[in-house]
């Protein structure tokens, strides 16, 4: 049976905040094309140990970026990345790649996602750079993102319908 590998969390974090106000000249920049933040959170999660998967049974169920030309969805559209990484992988399944799963607001670490949903669909992806806590509770996150580019913004002061998602980490073969 696999066994699930850990996400590099400190490591996603770091990158996240180093690229937060710039771009890695490594990738191509969406900005112009409806938004760079699932790219970047891409590159962030990338960093953060989970291997690129080839293996799904269409470009949907893979997630990857080689250049701009060869790359998935799952990449760089917040909707389409959503659903790859939440469906995944379930336990006791031959599936390849991250594993990940909706999560409650209290229980995100560092590394953890958040999405702005409308009408049930993604279109923003950002990522837990901070947790803020009053004494043993939670007071705020801060998060990091692309397409208006922030580096450790309040979570609180994010407008919008927001869904959570824990990063568990990923099978490998």
């Amino acid at each position: 049976m696999k066994q699930i590998k850990e996400y590099d969390r400190d490591s996603a974090v770091a990158y996240a905040r180093k690229w937060a106000l710039s771009h890695n000249p490594k990738y191509a920049n969406y900005e112009d094309y409806g938004g760079d933040c699932t790219n970047y959170i891409s590159q962030c999660i990338k960093v953060g140990n989970i291997p690129f998967d080839n293996v799904g049974k269409d470009v949907l169920k893979k997630w990857y970026w080689y250049s701009d030309n060869y790359r998935t969805p799952t990449w760089s559209a917040a909707d389409p990345f959503y659903k790859y990484i939440t469906g995944n992988n379930k336990k006791g399944t031959d599936n390849f790649g991250i594993y990940a799963r909706l999560a409650d607001y209290n229980e995100l670490e560092i590394g953890d996602l958040v999405q702005l949903i409308h009408d049930g669909k993604a279109y923003h992806t950002m990522i837990i750079t901070k947790v803020i806590l009053d004494g043993e509770y939670l007071s705020d996150y801060l998060v990091c993102q692309h397409t208006y580019n922030l580096l450790d913004y309040p979570l609180s002061l994010k407008q919008g319908e927001k869904r959570y998602i824990k990063i568990l980490g990923y099978y490998n073969w």
